[in-house]
């Protein structure tokens, strides 16, 4: 089983990766219509039980509990990650998979 780690990088890079994870979502919804954590989905999701305290919670089998990606998203400014966190894909990521600043790049290049 091949499990792999996005890493998204700035705004372009977070945007591309919303619509990548919008879509992987879908497709595996289509395809898997029973709810169930296979390989598949394990390249890309880690299935957390919300139940467990601490960072132990993780599910290898069974149904579908509470889907997180498996991503690092980093960001010079918050404007685009806070856009994440409030949209439609909020419950796939966690506080913790987030770098941010709160100065930005002020088009620095």
């Amino acid at each position: 089983m091949t499990q792999s780690v996005v890493v998204q990088v700035g705004q372009c890079g977070n945007q591309i990766g919303c619509c990548f994870w919008d879509l992987a979502l879908r497709e595996h919804a289509a395809v898997n219509q029973k709810g169930i954590y296979d390989d598949a989905i394990s390249s890309f999701f880690r299935n957390v039980d919300t139940r467990a305290v601490g960072d132990c919670g993780s599910i290898s089998k069974g149904r579908i509990s509470s889907l997180k990606a498996r991503a690092v998203l980093i960001d010079m400014e918050e404007g685009v990650v806070n856009e994440i966190l409030q949209g439609p894909l909020r419950d796939v990521f966690d506080s913790k998979q987030l770098i941010t600043d709160i100065s930005g790049s002020g088009n620095n290049w």
